[in-house]
């Protein structure tokens, strides 16, 4: 059982052709979707069993407009860049922009490639190499403001348990860290990630341990990711969500009510709703600022105020998140 979810890993389509013709998407409606794909710097990724989320025949499936190439993304926009949050590595793989916290780029590998991702790049990036691991350390050591850190990428969870285990064990020997915040959206792409020796772990360790999934829709919500919450939370770990408020997929107050209230139901507490960020190649995924104040605005009769996620955006070169609303 827990080598299920590297098989469901290894299971994926690269190519929108593939995509296009086990989703059943007719040919008159995939115009805007193909492409040669020496045209693709970018390649796609989505694993089978994600896919049979997808609604069949529907060229609009939000699940689907998320991971299917799109020809506007070879558009280009000056006002789009490769890095539009000028992230700054002070040590390969290690980001340290806010004052109390350092974020870690564990790999720069997913399961999943988010077609509006601001780390397209760090897709070239494996692992962090085991003498700038040790640099990272002696570094959040000499550092006492720091009490969180962030292990992101990529996508953490995509690496095996033993590894994982390995690293928390290192951040919890030092003694001014009480928090470990995980970024990962393998868990609802292929809950089975969250393996029994997985969960062995976690409930070992005294840091506070917070989860933080990435889910953009209320289809992506499954009975088995429920479960697997479920089994999370019995360790003590929180779990919260932030979601990429995009065009064509979650830009209107209804989805957004029945996505909060499905996180909610699952076990998984709203936390951020983040504006795009500027990446190369994403423009066709943004709302504007003014639209999407007006969406939070109408969201707000209908959810209790701890199911009303923050709309933020991050800004270049600011050392703290900006709250819109």
């Amino acid at each position: 059982m827990n080598k299920l979810w590297l098989k469901q890993l290894k299971d994926n389509i690269n190519n929108n052709i593939d995509l296009i013709k086990i989703t059943k998407i007719k040919k008159k409606n995939s115009k805007q979707f193909l492409c040669k794909k020496k045209n693709i710097s970018f390649k796609i990724k989505i694993p089978k069993i994600f896919i049979k989320k997808i609604e069949k025949k529907n060229y609009k499936d939000p699940i689907l407009l998320q991971f299917i190439f799109n020809k506007n993304e070879l558009i280009f926009n000056k006002k789009y860049n490769s890095n539009p949050l000028n992230e700054n590595l002070i040590i390969p793989g290690m980001i340290h922009k806010y004052y109390n916290r350092v974020l870690i780029l564990v790999t720069g590998i997913c399961a999943v490639h988010c077609r509006y991702c601001f780390r397209k790049k760090s897709k070239e990036i494996y692992a962090i190499k085991k003498c700038d691991w040790i640099k990272i350390i002696n570094y959040i050591k000499k550092h006492r403001e720091i009490n969180e850190v962030i292990f992101s990428g990529g996508d953490p969870l995509i690496i095996n348990d033993h590894k994982i285990n390995l690293l928390i064990n290192d951040i919890q020997k030092i003694s001014h860290i009480k928090t470990l915040r995980i970024h990962t959206r393998i868990i609802s792409v292929i809950p089975e990630r969250i393996t029994t020796n997985l969960i062995k772990i976690f409930n070992k360790y005294k840091l506070n341990i917070i989860i933080v999934t990435h889910i953009n829709h209320p289809n992506e919500i499954s009975e088995n990711l429920f479960n697997k919450v479920n089994l999370l939370k019995k360790t003590g770990v929180t779990i919260l969500n932030q979601s990429v408020l995009l065009k064509n997929i979650n830009d209107d107050y209804k989805t957004l009510i029945k996505l909060s209230n499905n996180l909610f139901n699952i076990g998984i507490l709203p936390y951020y709703l983040h504006l795009l960020d500027k990446v190369e190649g994403s423009q066709h995924f943004n709302v504007s600022e003014s639209k999407a104040k007006k969406i939070m605005i109408k969201m707000l009769p209908f959810l209790s105020g701890f199911l009303v996620p923050r709309l933020i955006k991050d800004i270049y070169g600011k050392k703290s998140k900006n709250f819109i609303i």
